[in-house]
Parts: C-alpha cells; sequence; structure tokens
C-alpha cells in the first residue's frame, strides 16, 4: 500500500474519535439541512442545485476547519519532525493529510444523500444526471479547498493561524465571482477563470467540461507542491 494511503487512512481513523469532527459534521449538516428544507417543502423546489451553492459556500469554512491542525498540530508538538526522519517522501505525507481531509469531505456529503432520497420521494422529474455532476463537482472543488487547507496548515505551528489564513485564501477563490461585475468584461473574462463558482456552475447544470477538471485538479495539485516546498525549506533551516 502506498505510505501516502497509510497516512489517510490513519489521519482519517484519528479523526473520527474526535468529538472535534463529529460538532463540525454536525454544523455542517445543520447548515446544509435548514436551508434544503426552506428551498424543498417551503419554496417547493424538487432540486438540489440552490443546495450544492450553499454547501460550496460552506466548504470556504468547512476546509480550513478540519484541515488547520493538519500539520500545524504536528510542528508545534514536534511529531512532524519525527515523521519526517522515518524513509517516507514529503509528498507521500502531504498527499496522505490531503487524501484524509478529503475522505472527511466525502463523508459529511454522504450524508447530505438523505436530501437526494427526500426530493425522490416527494418530488417530480428528478433531474439524477445534474444531482450526480454536482456531487462531482463538490468532491473536486472541496477537494481544492482541502489542498488549501493543508497548505495554510503548513505555513504555521498555530492552528487557529493556519484556520485564518486557509479562510482567507479559499474566501478569495469564492468571492473573484462578485469582483467580476466591478471589473471592465476583458478583467473580468480573465478573473473568473480563477472563480470556484465559475467553474462549478457546469457541474450543477448536469455538464463535465474537462477544463473545469483540468482547474480544480492544478489547484490541489499547486497547492501541494507549495506545501511539500515550504515543509522541504523548513527541514533545510533546521539542519543549518
Amino acid at each position: 500500500m502506498s505510505p501516502a494511503l497509510t497516512i489517510a487512512r490513519k489521519e482519517y481513523s484519528l479523526s473520527l474519535r474526535s468529538v472535534t469532527t463529529y460538532i463540525i459534521f454536525a454544523l455542517f449538516l445543520g447548515a446544509t439541512g435548514i436551508y434544503f428544507a426552506n428551498t424543498a417543502f417551503k419554496i417547493g423546489l424538487a432540486e438540489l442545485r440552490s443546495t450544492f451553492g450553499t454547501i460550496h459556500l460552506i466548504f470556504v469554512v468547512y476546509a480550513p476547519a478540519i484541515t488547520m491542525g493538519s500539520i500545524a498540530k504536528e510542528q508545534s508538538s514536534g511529531t512532524f519532525e519525527l515523521l519526517s526522519t522515518l524513509p517516507i517522501k514529503l509528498s507521500h505525507i502531504v498527499g496522505g493529510k490531503i487524501l484524509a481531509g478529503i475522505m472527511q469531505l466525502i463523508t459529511v456529503l454522504l450524508f447530505t444523500l438523505v436530501y437526494l432520497g427526500l426530493i425522490l420521494h416527494f418530488g417530480i422529474g428528478v433531474d439524477l444526471g445534474a444531482t450526480f455532476t454536482g456531487y462531482l463537482g463538490l468532491i473536486l472543488a472541496g477537494s481544492a479547498y482541502i489542498s488549501i487547507g493543508v497548505l495554510a496548515s503548513s505555513l504555521t505551528q498555530n492552528q487557529v493561524l493556519a484556520f485564518i489564513i486557509g479562510l482567507a485564501i479559499s474566501a478569495s477563490f469564492y468571492l473573484v465571482k462578485f469582483l467580476t461585475v466591478l471589473v471592465p468584461p476583458g478583467l473580468a473574462n480573465v478573473l473568473q477563470l480563477f472563480s470556484f463558482d465559475y467553474h462549478l456552475q457546469n457541474f450543477f447544470k448536469g455538464v463535465i467540461d474537462t477544463r473545469d477538471i483540468v482547474f480544480f485538479i492544478a489547484v490541489i495539485l499547486i497547492a501541494k507542491y507549495l506545501a511539500e516546498l515550504k515543509l522541504q525549506s523548513r527541514n533545510m533551516m533546521q539542519e543549518r
């Protein structure tokens, strides 16, 4: 088994033993559940597209919350130094941390399938294709946010500061869509390419565009590489 997968399984298992994880899960499901109930039962919309948009917004806070201690905690406690002395590449360590976060994200998304069950039971003409691609888009975007969170966690030993940094970077990608209406059309076309929301819209409509997939994968790989670079430079500084 790959060392990254081994680390991911261990981190995921440890996260499921933490009360904090379940508190974050409960807050996530509570917020999305309230929004879903308002749109599905009060307004009568038998679709999840608007709920997906809310889930995306919550990811901006959720991802930094579950990743803020992924590396920062180990750096502050000194266990990262022990881990880095083992015959494991930094890419495996960072990759394992990211995979563990993605596994938590997928776990909490599985609970939202209850919403799908409800609209299938009470609704008519539910677009299952758009629902599937919507979940695919959320997993890709969520994975990108997770990678950003792990990058933020690698920049400091303080978990709260890691959360703030991760939140700031994630929010920047989310808020880009609001800047596009304030700038000239030419610049707006360029800015929207960096908007997570822009790349998610096709998924929410039931369309899979390879350019959107490439964008999210690129964000994941770049954030992973930068985290590895930061940890590598930290190790070199300590060796001097």
